[in-house]
């Protein structure tokens, strides 16, 4: 879908002295609008086939096209697919004006767009809790500043608690986005900075560190003794918690899509930070052969996958939602204090660190973002063994079913 731009003369609006403005005819999906520019013609200036003999007249109306092209090319190919003639028109005659538009929601969809997996679902969240709390489907993003910036950090308050991770993360992601936008349209180089930053006046509230999750070591050789008594979703959920643990606290939306082993080893990229690794977060995980007997039991799934996970469930939120069920039904039976599957990697953790196992090494099994060593890491190629070592270190504290 593309925008022309061509300056005509309607024949109807030509006045009685002989003069008569040119128009910019606007068209978009066969769709046309007329905008008024300020260039007058007078008929003797206009030669046969319409044709501008005035030089002076050719010369603003190249000009006048030219920038309302530039003008034009500005918007974002999602947005334009969104828009129509009356909207382009609009753009257009704020820009003439001065004026720059932007709508921020759809802004946001774009972006979101070029992400995957669970950083799209992310900011896509964030995005539907900002357009509910101002309780419409178009904002520009003018309209964005920091008094309403912290309104909506109290509302997310209000709704979540104030120590959910929404109310970080949802306002985080809005200051991403903003800041995507104002290096797209801004050049301030020039002193062209159509777009203002409300966020050096107001501060996403930095998500307090979660007290440790880990399960005691005793939770999970109960888990081991009883899996094979439990059924429905308790047995769901305690499995997958293990097979986690054992794959080095893998998160579902990984256990989900990834691919099925190669000579025992299971290769992926962590969905929630391969986005933000130069090596786009990839994982080496070995299947230690003291647990190939509990994860040989769901696999192998269909498509070349290693779990069977995405035949039993239609997304992997769903198959969190599934397991977080089960282990809540087995907490509420044993007298446990309730955790979730996210626990398996802190477990993992907690025991690698107890086997004496080093907390780079730690680090590197789950895959964690390392701010001090990033530069270092650029030099260090991975000895995976390393890492496969440190976990079979781990699983021999356990009885794994054989």
């Amino acid at each position: 879908m593309s925008i022309t731009v061509e300056p005509v003369l309607l024949d109807h609006q030509w006045k009685q002295n002989g003069t008569n403005f040119f128009r910019l005819r606007i068209t978009l999906a066969r769709k046309t609008k007329y905008i008024k520019t300020n260039i007058m013609v007078r008929k003797d200036q206009i030669g046969r086939g319409g044709k501008v003999k005035d030089a002076g007249v050719r010369y603003e109306l190249e000009r006048l096209v030219r920038t309302t092209e530039e003008t034009v090319s500005q918007i974002d190919t999602y947005a334009l697919s969104q828009m129509t003639i009356d909207d382009v028109a609009s753009f257009i005659e704020d820009a003439q004006k001065g004026e720059f538009r932007l709508d921020i929601f759809r802004f946001w969809e774009e972006e979101a767009s070029r992400k995957t997996g669970s950083s799209r679902s992310g900011y896509l969240s964030a995005m539907n809790s900002f357009r509910e709390f101002v309780g419409k489907d178009s904002l520009d993003i003018s309209a964005i500043t920091s008094p309403l910036l912290r309104q909506w950090e109290q509302w997310l308050r209000d709704k979540h608690g104030d120590g959910a991770r929404a109310v970080s993360s949802y306002t985080a992601a809005l200051r991403h986005i903003h800041g995507l936008a104002r290096a797209r349209y801004n050049r301030e180089e020039a002193g062209h900075v159509p777009i203002l930053n409300p966020f050096q006046f107001y501060k996403p509230p930095v998500q307090r560190q979660a007290a440790h999750r880990a399960v005691d070591t005793d939770i999970i050789k109960e888990m081991l003794k009883v899996r094979e008594d439990l059924t429905g979703r308790e047995r769901i959920g305690v499995d997958v918690f293990l097979i986690s643990f054992a794959l080095m606290g893998m998160n579902a939306p990984d256990m989900y899509s990834c691919q099925a082993p190669k000579d025992g080893i299971i290769v992926y990229n962590r969905q929630k930070t391969r986005d933000r690794r130069t090596d786009r977060a990839e994982m080496r995980v070995r299947i230690d052969p003291l647990v190939m007997r509990l994860v040989s039991e769901y696999a192998p799934g269909s498509g070349g996958r290693a779990f069977r996970f995405s035949d039993m469930y239609t997304s992997y939120q769903i198959l969190g939602e599934n397991v977080n069920e089960g282990l809540k039904q087995f907490c509420r039976r044993k007298g446990h204090d309730p955790f979730t599957l996210y626990s398996a990697r802190h477990a993992w953790a907690s025991t690698a660190y107890k086997v004496k196992v080093d907390k780079g090494v730690i680090n590197d099994c789950l895959c964690h973002i390392d701010r001090d060593m990033k530069v270092t890491d650029l030099y260090i190629d991975k000895d995976w063994s390393v890492m496969w070592s440190a976990n079979r270190s781990v699983l021999e504290q356990f009885g794994w079913p054989q």
